[in-house]
């Protein structure tokens, strides 16, 4: 059963954490577990919830902060109580399917601005992570800030331009490959897939359905010796080595996860300064950071997810379960 403390609507103890993310999410499981056990009162919940199944009362008082709380019928907290936040994985807003397309993008968008707005405006609240910053941190912006801080980052052209693409292949020696932009995830016809890191095909340099959209290329690293997943919490960093073999997971270990093999690393000093320098600039608390090490140990920065998976790996499940309670326990800004 999923772990879940909080107020109830006839009083109790007032969460000192809020906990927002989908109902079945096995990762916020291991941590919340983690927070019961120290007997830290959180209150866990979805935007889903809202607002059929929770309400929000919010009223903004002379000295200009919000008072009020969110509830639902068994639970709920007091905004003045609130300390820590942890924005992980949460679903979007539901209405009735009585109301028409035009009121459903009507009432979203007033809770969008609405629920967020008065939650973030909570005074000396810690965040793991503001949803602004998750969301600002695209793959352009990204990439821009890691080469700013000094990381290494492969060669990357973004065009919908198909002229443009051959002569960016020439210049990485004729090997790329093209990424999506933000989730792999996509559902086409009901059914539910993933768009890989694919290379792409000499024949395919001058496709004109490039054209249609905005595409990603980079040069592809041939000489891969293994890939890093870096855990960051408040700049504490927790890196694993992702090993994996020939085959389909070689180019995006994401294909197989199954054939992985994990082991510890260390990463070089200026890697971890210029990690630690990325998420400062970036606005980032927590995130998970690939990296990918050719056969001279240089590190070239992929990818930033500010909401990625992390308990999956048993090498440092645990250290990063403690790391983010002891920060969300805390609740210092």
């Amino acid at each position: 059963m999923t772990p879940t403390h909080g107020q109830s609507t006839r009083g109790a103890v007032a969460p000192r954490v809020l906990v927002i993310t989908y109902a079945l999410d096995p990762t916020a499981d291991f941590l919340l577990r983690e927070l019961g056990e120290r007997g830290v009162p959180f209150w866990r919940t979805d935007l889903a919830d809202f607002p059929s199944r929770s309400t929000l009362t919010a009223e903004l008082r002379p000295d200009g902060r919000w008072h009020g709380r969110m509830y639902d019928q068994l639970r709920g907290v007091d905004l003045s109580e609130v300390r820590s936040v942890w924005w992980r994985k949460p679903t979007m807003y539901s209405f009735p399917d009585t109301m028409s397309d035009p009121e459903r993008r009507f009432a979203a968008s007033q809770a969008k601005c609405a629920l967020p707005g008065v939650l973030g405006s909570l005074p000396d609240v810690l965040w793991v992570n503001r949803p602004e910053r998750n969301a600002d941190c695209t793959k352009p912006a990204q990439l821009a800030v890691a080469a700013e801080a000094g990381l290494r980052v492969p060669e990357t052209l973004i065009t919908n331009d198909p002229g443009a693409v051959a002569p960016f292949a020439a210049k990485c020696g004729g090997r790329i490959v093209t990424k999506v932009f933000g989730s792999i995830v996509h559902t086409e016809d009901g059914k539910r897939g993933q768009l890989y890191t694919r290379r792409v095909p000499s024949e395919q340099f001058s496709d004109p359905r490039i054209g249609l959209t905005a595409h990603l290329f980079q040069r592809e690293i041939t000489d891969k010796a293994y890939e890093v997943r870096v855990t960051a919490v408040a700049g504490q960093l927790f890196p694993v080595a992702v090993h994996a073999p020939e085959g389909p997971a070689r180019l995006d270990w994401r294909r197989d996860s199954s054939t992985l093999a994990y082991t510890p690393a260390e990463l070089p000093s200026d890697v971890a300064h210029g990690i630690r320098a990325l998420l400062r600039d970036l606005g980032l608390v927590y995130a998970a950071l690939d990296l990918i090490v050719d056969t001279t140990g240089t590190h070239y920065l992929i990818d930033v997810n500010p909401g990625g998976q992390w308990a999956w790996i048993d090498l440092t499940r645990e250290a990063i379960t403690h790391a983010l309670a002891d920060l969300l326990e805390e609740g210092t800004p």
